[in-house]
């Protein structure tokens, strides 16, 4: 599902599992909270409530008496699947709302986006910034996804980062595209500024779209994930 911020109109996709009807969102370019409220629904007539036969009263009693049996049953039924699914126990969570729960306490903080004219890629799109840590324990491998749009609010490309690199001016301006992506997925530097990182530490990112389309009209840019970090040894694992 799309959600806007109604703040700075971004726009972010989340997975429709994720997106309830008054849910608290928070903006991870402006970090403005909001709640989700879903367009209205027109709701239809209501169908025609079904009569009886004309049968006689004894009879018509003991008739409701067993549909309402039936209904109840079924609803026990079904109440006992969702307790053994997991669901009533709050066991088994989706992917998504696992995911959610890792990055819920990261937020972004010199979120900017510019062009450079590079020597041997032509136009290159940049987006940069920094990804704060707001959970107690540290976290590994914060990635990152950013896409860009045209004044329709669609998604002209899209693409997912892991947190850790930045690349200076020079070599933005020089470097070949091959060149720039070695840097940014070099294992050494992420491994150095994304994991272990503690509360309140922060990790650079960059995400670099070569030859822009024409009609590039804003960006939005989000936090897809994060790891715990291995609790040093002896030390208990720190609690959420």
């Amino acid at each position: 599902m799309e959600i806007q911020c109604p703040a700075c109109s971004s726009r972010f996709h989340l997975p429709d599992n994720l997106v309830k009807p008054g849910i608290r969102l928070r903006c991870s370019v402006c970090k403005n909270v909001f709640a989700h409220e879903p367009a209205p629904v027109q709701e239809s007539a209501p169908p025609a409530a079904a009569s009886l036969p004309d049968l006689p009263a004894r009879k018509r009693k003991n008739l409701v008496r067993i549909l309402g049996a039936c209904v109840l049953l079924l609803a026990l039924g079904g109440g006992l699947w969702w307790w053994k699914s997991g669901a009533g126990s709050g066991e088994g969570a989706s992917p998504g709302q696992e995911v959610a729960r890792n990055v819920e306490l990261l937020t972004m903080r010199n979120v900017r986006q510019y062009y450079v004219d590079n020597e041997k890629a032509g136009r290159v799109f940049v987006i940069e910034g920094r990804v704060v840590n707001g959970f107690p324990q540290s976290k590994d491998l914060i990635a990152i996804e950013a896409a860009i749009y045209d004044k329709d609010k669609k998604t002209l490309s899209a693409k997912r980062q892991l947190t850790g690199v930045q690349l200076s001016l020079f070599q933005l301006q020089v470097l070949s595209e091959k060149e720039m992506e070695a840097l940014l997925n070099n294992k050494l530097e992420i491994l150095t500024n994304n994991t272990n990182v503690p509360h309140g530490g922060e990790s650079p990112f960059m995400i670099l779209f070569y030859a822009p389309p024409e009609g590039v009209a804003e960006f939005g840019v989000r936090i897809v994930d994060a790891k715990d970090s291995p609790p040093a040894e002896g030390t208990p694992p720190a609690r959420q």
